[in-house]
């Protein structure tokens, strides 16, 4: 995947509804939430989506913030705009 360019690799991401669920999940939980929680809203094993968020982060669109014992993950501004666009696009 290393010789794909970003920009293709959102598109390529998101013609798939789990990582849309994913942002959602971030987005309405006030911008943050733990792995497990969104394992469980999204109904996805936690590997899945520890990869896909690992990805996302690696994209600019998720970051995170590590405690002793948790790792959150935060929806940034430029996650925030993608989520809005995917979320009007798709109430079309």
């Amino acid at each position: 995947m290393a010789d794909v360019k970003p920009k293709n690799q959102v598109m390529k991401l998101f013609l798939h509804d789990k990582p849309f669920l994913i942002l959602r999940a971030i987005y309405y939980n006030d911008g943050h939430a733990y792995s497990a929680s969104i394992s469980k809203k999204v109904d996805c094993s936690y590997a899945y989506i520890v990869k896909l968020i690992t990805l996302m982060n690696k994209l600019g669109l998720t970051s995170f913030e590590e405690t002793k014992h948790k790792k959150t993950i935060r929806i940034t501004i430029k996650g925030k705009k993608l989520f809005k666009a995917l979320a009007e696009a798709s109430s079309v």
